[in-house]
């Protein structure tokens, strides 16, 4: 795969961190996500398999009344 901003080779087995604002309301980062990762520029590319987990774990944190904080990737999905 070939990134989308440089035309540079993607690489497997890096992470990410993925904030999120939910209507001003609340803001929480998703620490550690599976991303591939622009060799050249750098740019982090989340696959839809995992983004779908992402929002699976923020409709749990935000259900559960988190406003503001960090979740685990890992030990959240």
């Amino acid at each position: 795969m070939k990134c989308p901003q440089c035309k540079g080779k993607m690489v497997k087995g890096k992470r990410t961190n993925l904030p999120y604002e939910s209507d001003g309301e609340s803001i929480i980062v998703v620490k550690n996500v599976p991303a591939l990762t622009c060799s050249q520029c750098g740019e982090a590319y989340v696959e839809i398999n995992i983004l779908r987990r992402v929002e699976k774990i923020l409709a749990k944190a935000t259900g559960d009344g988190l406003v503001m904080g960090f979740v685990e990737y890992e030990k959240a999905a």
